[in-house]
This record gives C-alpha cells, structure tokens and sequence, in this order.
C-alpha cells in the first residue's frame, strides 16, 4: 500500500509496453553511449574527442528532460537503494568545493578547454548519467536493450578497427593503423576489454541461443586479436582475473557433479554460495581457458612477441604518463600549500610543470606537459585534496562494501537480473582499476559509470525485489515543493544544453584557425578565432589570437607594396589586437605560463624596433613564465633571444648557460651560445660551444655548419672540411654549406673538390649560377679565387648574429 509520500516500498512488477517519457529517457541514454562510441567525423577541422563529449553532454541532458517530464506526468519518483547514488555525489561536490576554493578561474575548473575528465563540469556529467540510469533503468528488458545495443557497437568497432589495420597497412598515407572510433589506442584496449569481460559472463549466465554463442566466439576472437595489438599488459591482466575467476568457478562445479556418488549415504556439509545456476557452467570453461592461455601468452610475451605483431602491423604507439613516484612528488608539493582542496580541477599540468623533477630534462619527454599523472583517481588526489581523496574512496568502499554483500548474500533471483548484477559490478570494478592506474578517455568512463548506474539499478532484484517511491501528486505541499524543484531541473538542462553547444561551436572555431593558421590564411584565420571568442573564450583563443596578430605583423612587414602610412597603420592595429588578446590570456589564466611566454613573444616581437617598454614588458613577462615552470630550458632561451634583440650580450650569455644548465644536451642553446661567443670575438669559447653543440647534435646541418665555419676561422682546414662536409651530407641544398666548403677546399689547394662544390651550387639556381661563376672560372683556370684577403671578406671567423645558417653577400642564398 502506497502512502502520500511514499517512504513505503514499490514492488517491481511486471508492466506493459507502452509509449512513455521514461521509455524515452532510456533509449536517449543508450544511444547516446551508441553514438558516442562510433562516431567519426573524418574532417581535420572538427575535433574527434570532444565531439564524443558533446554527444555525451547533450544526450544526457536529453534524458534527463524526458525523466523529468516523466515525473511531472506521473507524480512520482521510484528509485533503488540510495546509499551508493547519495556517495556517487561526493564527488561532484569535491570537484566543486575544489573548483570554488583553490583560486583557479572558475571557467577553467568547470569546463577546462574540452571537458577534460578532471574538470567539475565532465565529472557532473558522469554522476549524472549514473544516476538517471539508476533511476530510469528498472526491468529486465530495459537491461537487455542497453546490453544489446552495447554488443552492436562493440562489433562494428572491432570490425572497423580490422579495416583500420588492413588499409592502414597497405595505404599507411591514407589512414593510420592506430585510427580508431574509440579515441586513443589504449581507450580502444580498455573497451575492448571490457567487452571482452562482459561477454564470459554472458556466456556464463545468461541462456543464449546458438547464433549469439557463435557470434560471441566471433567477435571475442576479434576482441583478442585488438588486444594483442593494443598490447597493454594492465588490460590483459584484468582479463585474465576474471577469466580465472570464471574458470575455477566452472570446474568447481564440475568436480562437485562429478563426485556426488562418491558420497552416497555419507553425511556431508555443503555450504552454499546461494541459488546455484547449472546453466552455463560447461559453457563457461572453454571460453574462459582459451582467454587465460592467450591472456597469459602476452603477459609474459608482451614486449617481444607482442611488440613484434605490433611493429609488423604498424599498430606499436607510445602511450607515455609519469611514474608512481613523480605523481606523489607533485601531490606532496601541492598538499603542502593546499592539503583541502588540492590545486584545483583540470590543473595537475600546471602543478608537474611547477614541482617535477628537471632530471627529465635528460629524457627525451624533456618539453612534454603533462595533464594528469599515473592515473585518473591519483590525478584526482592531487587537484581537489583531502576532499577528493575522501570522496573517491568513501564511494568505491561503499560500492565494493554494498556490491560484494549483495552478490554473496542476496543475488537476484531472475537469470538475467543476476547477468547484470554480476556484469555491471565486474566492470564497474575493471573501470576503478584502469582509472588508478591509467588514464581513460572520456568513452571509456562514460561506458564504466554507465555499468554504476547499472549496478545501482540491479540492487533492486536483490533480495526481497522492493524499491523506494515518493508519490508526491496526493500531497500538494510535498508535491509543490518537488514539481517546482524538477521545474528548474528541467530549465537548467536547457540552459546547460545551451553552453555545451556554444562550447563545441568554439572548440570548432577554433580548430579551423589554428587549421588556416597553419596554411598561412591569415584572414581566415582571424575569422575563426574571433568566432571561438564569441561563443566561448578562454585563454587558450586568446593565445591564437595572439599568434593570429603575430602572423599579420610579419606579413605587412614583408610586404613592399603597401605605402608607409599604410603599413604603419596596419602593422599598429596588428599589434595592439595581439597585445590584447595575450593580456587577456594572462587576465583569464594567469598561472598558465604559456600565456605569459605569449604575452612575451608578442612584446619582443617589436624590441629591434626600439618600441618604448617593449623590452621591459617582455622580459618582465618572461620572468613570470620562468616562475610558474622554472625546470623548462625553452623559457631562458626565449629571455636570451630578446636580450640579444635588445644587444643585451652579457645577460643573453647567462640566460644561454641558465637554459644549458637545465638541459645540458640543449642544442638550440648551445648553438647561439656559440654564436653570441662569435659576435663578441671569444673565438675560443665559441668553438668549444659549437664542438659540444656538434656532439650533441651530429646530424644538424645548421650546427655543423657553425662548427666548419669556427674551425676554419681558427686555422683548422681539416676540420672545417669535416664538419662542412657533413652538414652537406645532411642537406645535399645547403648552399652556403657547400660554399664555404669550397673554400675550405681551396685553401688547402685542393681546386678539383672546390669546384664540384660550386658548380653543385650553380645547378640548384641561376642566382646561385651567377653568383658563383668567376669564382668557377677562375678554379677552371687553375687559381685560388679565395686568397688571405678575401676570406675576411667572406665573414668566416666572424658569421652574422643569431642566423641558423649564416650567410654573406659573397656566397649564394641557401
């Protein structure tokens, strides 16, 4: 008997189909779990992720407009057991306590730049998808939809990605072989292995007939093979436990069959694991043991066998986080200024470029940065502190608390009840795993809270099969209060439907200009930031607009058509827009240095032309960005090459050594280091920068060049002849390369190899050909054409400041 308010318990019965909101509700949600998952918009232009997100978003938001319609027609709400929902909301309220209270700008911590999933805006997503499918998912047919179109798409996402490998392998310029409908490689890994779980569950406990048994067989296969070339060992673990698990449970069974005659009149104690389900049980251990052989196959062969099918179909990627031991470093740093609230959602990237270890620097992954660290829970830790770290294990102790009770003492009596019960928890659990000690895409989070919701929703077959209602249409006190509250629930997913469409429309924008950017369309370019600003800016459009600017000053630079007044005009208005847009960047972000680093760029873009503070602004911007990431090399070095713009030598020198401190194989550095010890006339310590520039670097034309170029100003022929000669080994077009070669040839009077070397420049061009023709003539005739007097000339010991490949009016253009 219902009450008023209901706090009494619904039974769940049997009901006929019909048309409802909630009917609605639930296939906008699994479809919107279904498009997301395939789709793929095959257009550079339109970011692949975060249209996956926008679905996401917007199909939510779908759903939970016809929930609430659903409610307001039937003045009801019926939901399971709310103990996990209410711990699932602990952690959108740290996400959110974080967001408001560690000082970060509130949009970045919403919405980051794509949803990120440390960001409170992806993670109230995930909440509220579990959720609404808790609520909305209550029969077994609804289950068996979601299952069902679940099994669809994972078949044409491991079909399409064999269509992937075959055509990235016979045409690799068309399509990669890693390309796939997931998001990255190993998002596709951890699907796949989660379909692949799933599925030896089915087979254990659901009844199938034999076309869908085939079907598994085959699709599971396909599921091994896409694991064997993802070739992540944590994925393959996880498989195999569960596949285990499965197949001692089949032959437990087996042998207590087997030796029931065994103990004929004796008395014995069974002890029962609850209702017993002979169905599926021989099933069950055919496909679990073929798992577990090829599973531990890989395990053990994972770097030699599995990397050897990897390389030879072109799928082998790098899948590239920090270490155990560097996330706690950041996450000791960052608790010791911020312990509560943590540094704030979507800012671990700002925290490892602050706090990591500069030995990376020595690594190859020396400019890499980070967003997120070893995996998505200890990235979590990190960004919103003791709240988060409470919230996330208050949530998965309850869930694993609640879901081992339920599944040991009260399973659902219904088969297929039980499937989902089993399935759901299993994967939610294979989800938490990934997520500690990876980080999953957003597909894969939203098909893993999916699997909570799922789980939530089956715990109300277990037991005594009762759920929960409040009947709030009798009572209209209760009843306005909740209609009034589903009333502004239903206009804030409008509104929220509104942004997640202005953010995907700016994301687009932008992609298109950093796109026409890139090209050199400078006018569509600009077009497109300004419509990414329209609809949502961030500090990041901000930067292309930068950029965009940038762009325009040295096209009105390099244009000799405009009249002055003109260029003056145009080239003003250029910078001003770009002084803007970067001071709006740091205006809207102001602990990402790369703003800073922009707003510097910008400004030292016009210190040659003496602007008044362009120089202090610049450097002043600099200093900021050192600060905030104090271990990158690439910061100094740009405060070296504004000290130089500004012929500030003996500062550029100690930037220079500052940025070969941090990294000491840093051959830009070092390479003007050698440069700026040229134009000052320490020939000496120019040559011993350019010889470590040359280690470090031996195949760099440019700096080989250098290094014949210092060689043959202190009297070394023989090693100038060696480094040219390289550099023009490396770039058979390098024609100042083979000019001074020739030189170097002719000096030490071999006349045969300088001429090659000049007539190889005279057939690149007939610039080059007339440049260099009587110095050809004259090699024909038998004579030097470069005597003592004329090397001076020629700028040998001493090459212009700061050229990458320094050049004369005597030799040809490169």
């Amino acid at each position: 008997m219902q009450t008023d308010t209901a706090h009494a318990a619904v039974s769940v019965a049997p009901h006929p189909r019909r048309f409802s909101f909630d009917t609605l509700a639930i296939w906008a949600l699994t479809l919107t779990a279904a498009l997301s998952a395939i789709a793929f918009i095959p257009v550079a232009t339109v970011p692949f992720l975060y249209t996956k997100v926008s679905i996401i978003a917007l199909g939510g938001l779908i759903a939970l407009v016809f929930f609430v319609l659903a409610r307001l027609t039937r003045g009801n709400i019926i939901v399971p057991p709310v103990a996990l929902i209410g711990a699932l909301w602990f952690l959108p309220l740290a996400y959110a306590l974080s967001m408001l209270f560690s000082g970060n700008p509130l949009a970045a911590g919403a919405f980051g730049n794509e949803l990120e999933p440390d960001t409170f805006g992806f993670m109230l997503i995930l909440a509220a998808f579990a959720t609404l499918i808790a609520l909305v998912f209550r029969r077994t047919n609804h289950y068996r939809t979601f299952f069902s179109v679940g099994g669809v798409v994972l078949a044409i996402t491991l079909v399409a990605q064999i269509l992937f490998v075959i055509i990235g392998k016979v045409s690799p310029n068309l399509v990669s072989s890693t390309a796939n409908l997931v998001g990255s490689f190993t998002d596709l890994g951890m699907v796949v292995g989660l379909g692949l779980v799933i599925g030896l569950l089915a087979i254990r406990f659901v009844s199938l007939s034999q076309r869908i048994r085939i079907a598994l067989w085959v699709f599971g296969a396909l599921g091994l093979v896409t694991l064997a070339l993802v070739n992540s060992k944590l994925i393959w673990i996880l498989v195999t436990l569960v596949a285990l698990g499965l197949f001692i449970e089949a032959i437990m069974k087996r042998r207590g069959v087997a030796d029931e005659d065994d103990f004929e009149g004796v008395a014995t104690l069974e002890v029962s694991s609850g209702r017993e389900s002979g169905m599926g049980d021989s099933r069950a251990l055919a496909p679990a043991l073929v798992t577990i052989v090829i599973a531990l196959f890989f395990i053990i062969g994972g770097n030699t066998i599995g990397a050897a099918l990897s390389n030879a179909l072109g799928t082998n990627f790098l899948d590239v986080h920090p270490s155990w031991q560097s996330t706690f470093a950041v996450g000791s740093h960052t608790y010791a200024s911020s312990p509560l609230f943590g540094s704030g959602p979507g800012t671990f990237g700002e925290q490892w470029l602050r706090y990591r270890d500069r030995a990376l620097n020595d690594t190859i992954f020396w400019n890499v940065d980070f967003n997120a660290g070893i995996g998505m829970i200890p990235t979590s830790f990190v960004t919103t502190g003791i709240l988060g770290v409470l919230a996330w294990l208050g949530f998965i102790g309850l869930f694993l608390f609640i879901g081992i009770r339920a599944l040991l003492f009260r399973t659902p009596e219904d088969a297929y009840a039980r499937f989902v019960s089993v399935a759901s928890f299993v994967g939610s659990v294979y989800l938490f795993v990934v997520m500690i000690f990876a980080t999953p895409g957003p597909l894969v989070l939203l098909v893993g809270f999916f699997l909570v919701g799922l789980f939530i929703s089956s715990l109300r077959y277990s037991g005594t099969r009762r759920e929960w209602g409040i009947v709030f249409a009798k009572n209209p006190r209760v009843g306005f209060v909740i209609v009034f509250g589903l009333t502004i629930l239903l206009l804030a997913s409008v509104v929220a439907a509104y942004t997640v469409v202005e953010r995907y429309l700016a994301n687009v924008s932008y992609t298109q200009g950093v796109a026409a950017l890139a090209k050199g369309d400078i006018a569509a370019a600009s077009e497109a930031t300004q419509r990414a600003i329209l609809f949502a800016p961030n500090d990041r459009t901000y930067q292309l607009a930068a950029a965009v600017g940038i762009a325009q000053m040295n096209r009105v630079a390099a244009d000799q058509s405009l009249a002055p007044s003109d260029a003056q005009q145009q080239f003003q208005a250029a910078l001003s827009t770009s002084i803007q847009a970067a001071s709006k960047a740091v205006e809207l972000n102001g602990k990402n240095y790369q703003n800073w680093a922009v707003l510097g760029g910008v400004y030292q873009t016009v210190v040659p032309l003496n602007l008044e503070g362009a120089y202090e602004k610049s450097k002043d911007a600099y200093t900021h960005a050192i600060e905030l990431n104090p271990s990158s090399p690439t910061l100094p070095f740009a405060l070296a090459q504004l000290e130089i713009a500004k012929k500030n030598y003996p500062a550029a020198e100690v930037a220079l050594m500052n940025a070969i401190n941090l990294k000491r194989d840093y051959t830009e550095a070092i390479y003007l280091f050698s440069q700026l010890e040229v134009q000052q006339g320490k020939t000496r310590e120019a040559l011993e920068a350019a010889e470590a520039a040359a280690y470090f670097a031996p195949n760099d034309s440019n700096v080989l060049f250098q290094l014949g170029i210092l060689r043959s100003g202190s009297g070394d022929a023989d090693g100038a002849i060696q480094a040219l000669s390289r550099a023009v080994e490396m770039n058979k077009e390098f024609a100042n390369a083979r000019f001074f070669l020739a030189v170097a040839y002719a000096t030490k009077g071999q006349l045969a190899p300088a001429l090659e070397q000049l007539e190889a420049i005279a057939a690149l061009s007939p610039d080059n050909a007339k440049i260099v023709e009587a110095d050809i003539a004259q090699l024909r005739a038998g004579k030097n054409p470069f005597p003592a007097s004329r090397l001076g000339a020629l700028g040998i010991a001493k090459p212009p400041l700061p050229e990458a490949a320094p050049a004369t009016s005597a030799a040809p253009a490169k």
